[in-house]
């Protein structure tokens, strides 16, 4: 179950990110970050009231819960977008997507002792390279600074599978509803940004019109609330490098999507969705 829920993440990932898309150029990458992810805690703060769904968490929990939200998505995200500014989004993508999955895995065995089977070896070793071949990225020697993007993009990587593992160690130790995870890791995540900005010096209220704000609500639900609960959902009952590779096809997702809307492909791309769809299903065994 854990399986579905970690693809449902990476599906509502997917699509949220063309709504998204459309207010690249009106919201700074943080100033973006910041709000997602504040509306998204508004609405899990409404549900949980609704609900009744919060458990009283031991003290030892505290640190990898508040790392989980700081790391993986303060820290992560800063990395990324630092990425995509001096290597664009393929390379980017292709560096931080294919080596998350592998810091994962090996963050868990390491730290919390869990092992992958045979099958879910196999699907690894298929959807990683697959994501190379679908996003097919350009050379980052053209680029400007390419060593230090690849190097974010990598910092990018080892942070998101850091919060996954924090996360996976929280839900060892206690069996908290996934919303109250989703609320706490998004609030840590989110605190420290508003401080980034006035260090950057860069606004902190967007200036949207209607329409850009219903875009914004609207992909937040989808791509913020509704994606990491579903993550969180998947992390309680998986492993979290079986969590992180599946979450990764979220590549693969758009590159279907895009093909659905008319964009042509490579051969090589499309061997690659092959690769991938076969790997998932051997992960999901």
């Amino acid at each position: 179950m854990g399986e579905l829920f970690a693809l449902l993440a990476a599906l509502s990932w997917t699509v949220a990110a063309y709504g998204f898309r459309h207010l690249g150029g009106t919201l700074a990458p943080l100033q973006l970050n910041f709000w997602k992810g504040l509306l998204a805690c508004i609405g899990l703060a409404v549900l949980m009231a609704a609900t009744g769904q919060w458990v009283a968490i031991p003290e030892d929990v505290w640190w990898p819960l508040i790392l989980s939200g700081v790391i993986g998505i303060t820290l992560g995200d800063t990395f990324i977008f630092s990425a995509l500014n001096r290597i664009g989004e393929r390379t980017t993508l292709s560096i931080a997507e294919s080596s998350a999955p592998l810091f994962a895995i090996l963050l868990g065995m390491l730290w919390l002792n869990e092992f992958l089977t045979l099958w879910q070896w196999l699907g690894a070793a298929l959807i990683i390279p697959a994501l190379f071949w679908v996003l097919e990225p350009g050379n980052p020697a053209h680029r400007s600074h390419p060593f230090l993007g690849m190097s974010f993009a990598l910092g990018a990587a080892l942070c998101q599978a850091l919060g996954m593992v924090f996360m996976r160690e929280v839900f060892l130790s206690v069996d908290m509803p996934a919303s109250q995870a989703s609320f706490l890791r998004l609030s840590a995540g989110i605190v420290a940004i508003p401080l980034v900005l006035a260090v950057r010096r860069q606004p902190f209220w967007p200036r949207l019109t209607a329409r850009r704000w219903l875009i914004l609500v609207v992909s937040t639900f989808i791509g913020t609330l509704l994606a990491i609960w579903f993550q969180q959902l998947a992390v309680k009952r998986a492993e979290a490098g079986v969590v992180q590779t599946l979450i990764a096809t979220c590549a693969i997702m758009a590159f279907s999507i895009d093909r659905i809307r008319g964009s042509r492909a490579s051969g090589k791309a499309w061997v690659g969705l092959g690769m991938a769809i076969i790997g998932v299903a051997l992960i999901a065994l």
